[in-house]
């Protein structure tokens, strides 16, 4: 039995001369409000007075005309000319199409009011995917400039429920399904404005949410690995770290004590097999973290003190003073580095580490690493007896103070760098 068929109630207008269905619904609407804005109706609607001949297939026509005096037409399409004959849409909801209508027939001081509600945010969301895939332009950028600004003006990211309609439209921004639908339409549209605008709402949510928000990043991001690659390791990342027991109660429904089932993110087997080869690769890095400090540009001051003292008893070769301090300051450098990223671990040299790390837990011993390595640099170490011992300070003073801001910056770029290479370690 097929679907049954309903006129729509508020867009099936009586004096259109285009009737359109969507799935199980008919619009009946102006032609000339679906041409405007260099649509696909337009060049669509064009092809109204060509004539189809049998062999030909109708495209989109509605007039009346009778061209069956030609020879070699037999007959024309009647599509969209009345409820028994519409033009079908395919791959569209309901919603969606009616949501474009809205925009296109909506007045002036209903289009630039500011969404307030959740049903306002995603009817934009909505308008901006169709209003692309048919090409209207302008709409297209008037929905996406007004998500944008949505996003931006929100203060803070505290995750709202998804099931609230009068929350505050900057809580409303911050849930994770309409996070996932504007991270969707930002990739969709190639919107950079959306996308960057999106990207640190996701981060804060992910560091404050429960594992289902984590789940659902990890599905969106999964669906467009390159576009959402930042997003795609840091949601595992923090899956990786929840461990195995937290996978698995991720790993199947939930049933309320009604016993009904609710529905909830999974995971994936493929997504807890990456996991799991995450966490593998991740050790092996953390396991190298000691002896791989980052890349250390010396300071121009670094060799001044040797070549002075070479050139006060009449030696010469500038270049090896230089090498010499360099060499001894790299020498230090790599100590230095060794020594904190041991006494980030319980079972490293440090054991009274202020915070208890996971072994695979990488960003947050770099970020340790950072941490005291920048109380070193401003003597802090003098007044915390936790840090006086880590392992390789005491040879700090052999490199030059102006090479340890040069290091703590290598240090600092060293974790973006991991961060953004945090998909590769989840590969199956």
């Amino acid at each position: 039995m097929g679907q049954p068929i309903a006129q729509d109630l508020e867009y099936y207008i009586p004096d259109g001369n285009t009737v359109i269905q969507v799935e199980g619904v008919l619009f009946k609407v102006h032609r000339y409000i679906l041409s405007r804005d260099g649509s696909a109706f337009e060049g669509m609607f064009s092809l109204d007075n060509i004539p189809r001949s049998d062999s030909t297939e109708s495209l989109i026509t509605h007039d009346s005309r009778d061209y069956t005096t030609s020879p070699q037409c037999h007959h024309i399409s009647h599509e969209g000319l009345s409820d028994d004959t519409p033009i079908l849409l395919s791959g569209d909801t309901a919603s969606d199409f009616r949501a474009l209508l809205w925009a296109l027939y909506a007045l002036p001081a209903e289009v630039f009011a500011m969404p307030s509600s959740r049903a306002h945010l995603v009817r934009l969301i909505s308008i901006a995917k169709i209003a692309h895939k048919y090409g209207f332009r302008t709409t297209e950028r008037w929905a996406l400039s007004v998500l944008t600004m949505c996003v931006c003006q929100n203060p803070d990211a505290t995750p709202a429920s998804d099931d609230g309609t009068s929350a505050n439209i900057n809580n409303i921004v911050t849930s994770t399904s309409i996070l996932t639908q504007l991270t969707e339409v930002a990739v969709l549209c190639a919107h950079e404005d959306l996308h960057e605008a999106v990207e640190p709402l996701w981060a804060d949510v992910l560091f404050a949410g429960q594992s289902e928000d984590i789940v659902s990043a990890m599905t969106v991001a999964d669906r467009y690995p390159t576009q959402l690659r930042p997003l795609l390791g840091l949601a595992y990342y923090l899956m990786m770290l929840r461990g195995k027991e937290e996978w698995n109660k991720c790993s199947g429904p939930e049933e309320d004590p009604s016993g009904k089932v609710q529905p909830r993110p999974r995971l994936t087997r493929d997504q807890r097999i990456r996991l799991m080869s995450g966490y593998y690769n991740l050790s092996r890095a953390c396991e190298a973290l000691p002896i791989n400090p980052p890349k250390l540009n010396h300071h121009a001051s670094c060799f001044l003190p040797a070549q002075q003292a070479q050139a006060a008893i009449g030696l010469g070769g500038t270049g090896t003073a230089a090498a010499h301090a360099h060499a001894r300051c790299g020498e230090a450098w790599e100590a230095l580095w060794g020594g904190l990223v041991l006494s980030t671990s319980s079972s490293g040299m440090h054991t009274n580490a202020p915070i208890k790390i996971q072994y695979a837990d990488m960003l947050r011993k770099m970020h340790m690493v950072n941490h005291l390595l920048e109380s070193l640099i401003n003597g802090m170490e003098e007044n915390s007896t936790n840090w006086v011992n880590v392992a390789g300070t005491t040879k700090a003073g052999n490199m030059n103070k102006h090479c340890m801001r040069m290091a703590l910056k290598a240090s600092e770029e060293k974790v973006n760098d991991v961060l953004y290479g945090l998909a590769d370690c989840f590969v199956e």
